[in-house]
């Protein structure tokens, strides 16, 4: 509904922007023509002639490059000193700064051409400069010296006897008397012009002056006067005068208004006058013309259903905010003929539209209903897109009824719909109507939040007008909060962010700045003159826009702010004057307004009624219920019994399976520790034996032993010592680690750092083999794991790979990793492993050890150690080999936080 609300103010704003293109294309044409002639010409008089030309074609389009143009016309005839360029020069250079609202250099310049255009002489162009010098110092409110300006140029213009200027310096000199109230002197002027108009038949002209003569009538009170002047300016206007003919009908819609006011008796009469006349406004003949009309005609030559279907739901959109009741019937059409096809989408589509109209002209009631059965059908397609617009609408209209729980649960699954589908556009709609129904319940906290959120949600999709929306409200919420700085900036910002066909949207940023100025007054004493011109100022524009679309609502609520600042003022007369605008506007919006609170009354009794027939038929449903609940209290108590039998059965399965469970574990326990005495009397044994044999050896025999004999025997117990030592600290580990007595603390290390801290310890016995240890790793890999357990895993590989590798070979550590693992191979090139002892290399229960190529011994329990801390990291450890050609040992750890201590 949002969407659709804001097309016809766009189909508006394309007809102006579409008129505004188009004269932009043909200044742009001649400009471009007086570009490639300047290019070519040589002479120095014609080149200024058409720098002349060109800074004119941008006076009021593009002051800046009219700046520019004209300088360069203005130096080249300075120094020709050709007073014919300097003077044309500084007349558009004037005007250019008029334009751009510097009025000390406009004045400046255009001072500067009148004297030159006197020197010439040139009449014609004294005339107009003189004529240029009052419109500056009329638009600065200087009417005394405008007057004199004008005057000035009238005499000229009326001793070269051009009546067609002549007229011009009337009208001039009548609006200059007209801003300053002097009626009388003003309709003289305007009397004056039209005689000569009707001399030289120029009926654009004559409309123009009883236009005028009508809005001094209407100002007087004298509306049958006014209404008569304005009829004539009326049937004089040429048709491509739409412009003038607009403010016509307006200025006629409003003369009506107000003798509305003053005659009772024919009140509705001129009501209905001024709705008819504001109804022939071209913006609202455009409206229809460019929507109905061809969706008329479109209908008229469609023979397809569904063609058919589609063009009257559009129909039916045309005129939700313009005439609801007359798009029903097309509504009503389109369901027809779609349920005869029994195509739902076009079904659901006649529902929404059909719920609109009756949104609109506030049939609560039956716009429910429509959107409930809209909503139906879109659920039955799966139409997530519709399903969330029946949703917005339905909340929209609990809104409307004061019903704000049950809007909020709408728009929220409308909300939900669309984040789903990343419907940003909707989302913001949905946002907007939630902090909507926030602010009409004074939740300004819970408003703030949803506003800010759509704001956000604008800026990611770059919607400034939407962003200016979020602004402007936030900005009223601030207003209410009596915090009027903050809201003045949000204002201000609101305005920055808003394009030019936002009219209405300007004009309540401007209603809502005028009361802050006002509010600010009020408490501010040493300031309150300015703050309230600066109320006025912001007033009379919101004003302006409301005038110039017709939105009398709105401008209804202008002129009531502007009583009330013009009366802070001191400035009675004008109050009184904009209080009886105000009361003019809002008796003749009255009758409508009451006849939708009427039918709003209706519509709210008949949903009341309809929720209480809902919660009787509940009352009797839930008596249906009483009479089986007996019934189902015995189900329930049979079903309760076999569950509880069931439950017994499944208990006493599970604690069977639990028994067997744990006597596998504890034969697998008995095997472990069968395993651990056997290491211990096989594998400490032999090292030990070893051990005392040697020291027997040292101290029985020492004496007779020479120093080659005692060294050989200390090396040969170092090493028994350190393989005991190993032995033990594997032992003590795998100890640890099956009591769980072991610390888990995986964090992220460099894996280049930890390689060195493992091969350090290990290079001597490297190099005893002259095996080189080559480590093929990227400088910043990074691995997650437990750092001693880590180190743990690489020494013990490391060391197997010693021991199994012959000399003068090779070890090299690769690392690599994926999107999951870091992934660690250790490859040497030592004497590897057949099938069988790779199937059972990390198994405890079958014995694989063997001694190393310098027969260095080995336990087995290593492996298993790695095996058991790599899997606590949830990684994985497996060998490739074959034997004679080496092997490689894989181990993989996880790469992110997913690891928990067991």
């Amino acid at each position: 509904m949002n969407i659709l609300h804001k097309i016809n103010k766009w189909i508006i704003c394309l007809v102006i922007l579409g008129n505004f293109a188009y004269s932009q294309d043909q200044n742009s044409e001649l400009v471009a023509t007086l570009k490639i002639k300047l290019q070519k010409t040589t002479v120095d008089t014609t080149k200024i002639n058409i720098l002349n030309e060109i800074a004119a074609t941008y006076r009021y389009s593009n002051p800046q490059e009219g700046l520019k143009y004209g300088r360069n016309a203005l130096s080249l005839s300075d120094s020709l000193n050709w007073k014919k360029g300097m003077a044309e020069a500084n007349e558009n250079l004037g005007i250019c700064y008029q334009t751009e609202a510097n009025y000390t250099e406009a004045i400046n310049h255009l001072q500067k051409a009148l004297q030159l255009y006197k020197q010439i002489p040139k009449k014609s162009a004294v005339s107009g400069t003189l004529k240029n010098i009052g419109l500056v110092y009329l638009v600065q409110k200087k009417y005394p010296e405008a007057l004199f300006y004008f005057e000035q140029a009238l005499k000229i213009n009326q001793l070269l006897n051009n009546k067609l200027l002549i007229v011009y310096g009337l009208n001039d000199i009548a609006d200059v008397y007209f801003k300053q109230n002097n009626n009388s002197k003003a309709l003289e002027q305007y009397k004056q012009s039209i005689k000569i108009n009707e001399e030289i038949k120029d009926n654009n002209g004559l409309a123009y002056c009883y236009a005028r003569i009508g809005e001094i009538y209407s100002k007087q009170k004298e509306y049958p006067k006014a209404v008569s002047y304005l009829s004539m300016a009326l049937s004089k206007y040429d048709k491509n005068q739409i412009g003038n003919i607009d403010n016509a009908l307006k200025q006629l819609s409003e003369a009506y208004l107000l003798m509305s006011k003053s005659d009772t008796v024919n009140k509705n009469k001129y009501i209905a006058l001024s709705k008819k006349a504001l109804e022939q406004t071209s913006s609202k003949q455009q409206q229809y013309s460019q929507s109905t009309d061809s969706l008329k005609e479109s209908l008229r030559k469609a023979t397809e259903d569904t063609t058919r279907i589609n063009i009257l739901n559009r129909l039916t959109s045309s005129y939700f905010y313009t005439n609801p009741k007359e798009g029903i019937p097309y509504g009503e059409r389109a369901l027809k003929l779609a349920t005869k096809i029994n195509w739902k989408k076009g079904i659901a589509l006649a529902y929404n539209n059909l719920g609109v109209c009756q949104w609109v002209l506030t049939d609560y009631n039956k716009a429910i209903n429509y959107f409930d059965l809209s909503l139906s059908k879109y659920e039955e397609l799966n139409d997530q897109t519709g399903i969330s617009e029946a949703y917005n609408n339905l909340g929209l209209v609990y809104v409307e009824i004061k019903k704000h729980n049950q809007a909020f649960k709408y728009f929220d699954k409308a909300f939900e719909i669309n984040k789903k589908t990343g419907n940003k556009i909707s989302m913001v709609y949905n946002l907007n109507n939630i902090a909507s129904a926030y602010y009409n319940e004074k939740n300004y906290r819970k408003a703030f939040e949803y506003y800010t959120k759509s704001k956000d949600l604008n800026l990611s999709m770059y919607d400034l007008n939407g962003l200016g929306y979020c602004y402007s409200k936030i900005g009223q919420i601030y207003s209410d909060q009596k915090r009027y700085e903050e809201s003045l900036d949000y204002f201000k910002k609101a305005l920055n962010s808003y394009d030019k066909s936002q009219t209405y949207n300007i004009g309540n940023n401007y209603i809502g700045m005028g009361i802050v100025y006002y509010k600010m007054a009020l408490v501010n004493s040493s300031n309150k003159k300015q703050l309230l011109a600066q109320s006025a100022q912001s007033l009379n524009n919101a004003a302006y826009l409301f005038t110039q679309k017709g939105i009398l609502d709105r401008l209804s609520i202008c002129y009531l702010e502007l009583y009330k600042t013009k009366k802070e003022q001191g400035d009675f007369t004008e109050a009184l004057n904009y209080f009886e605008k105000h009361n003019t506007i809002k008796d003749s919006l009255f009758s409508n307004e009451s006849q939708n609170k009427l039918t709003n009354l209706q519509s709210k009794r008949e949903i009341d009624l309809r929720d209480k027939q809902i919660e009787i038929q509940k009352l009797k449903i839930n008596s249906d219920y009483r009479k089986v609940y007996l019934l189902v209290t015995i189900t329930i108590t049979i079903a309760i019994l076999f569950i509880l039998f069931f439950w017994l059965y499944i208990i006493k399965r599970n604690t069977n399976e639990l028994l067997l469970n744990k006597n596998e574990e504890i034969s697998n326990i008995n095997k472990q520790k069968d395993k651990f005495f056997s290491i211990i009397a096989h594998d400490l044994r032999g090292p030990f034996n070893g051990f005392l044999g040697l020291t027997e050896l040292l101290a029985e025999e020492i004496d007779d032993m020479d120093n080659e004999e005692i060294q050989f025997a200390a090396i040969n117990m170092r090493s028994s010592a350190n393989n005991l030592n190993r032995l033990l600290e594997n032992l003590l580990e795998w100890s640890r680690m099956e009591q769980g007595l072991i610390p888990f603390s995986p964090q992220e290390s460099n894996l280049v750092k930890v390689i060195k801290e493992c091969v350090e310890p290990l290079q001597d016995a490297a190099n005893k083999k002259a095996i080189t240890i080559e480590t093929i790793i990227n400088q910043n890999l990074k691995i997650f794991a437990d750092h001693h357990i880590l180190q743990s895993v690489i020494r013990n590989i490391l060391s197997n790979a010693l021991k199994f590798t012959p000399k003068k070979g090779k070890i090299k550590i690769y690392a690599q990793e994926d999107l999951k693992n870091t992934i660690i191979s250790i490859v040497d090139s030592g004497i590897g492993m057949d099938i069988k002892m790779i199937e059972n290399i990390f198994q405890l229960d079958v014995k694989t050890n063997r001694r190393g190529t310098d027969d260095e011994p080995s336990a087995g329990l290593g492996l298993i150690l790695c095996k058991e801390f790599v899997e606590k990291h949830r990684g994985k450890i497996w060998v490739e080999s074959e034997e004679g050609k080496g092997s490689t040992f894989n181990f993989s750890f996880p790469k992110n936080n997913t690891i928990n201590a067991i």
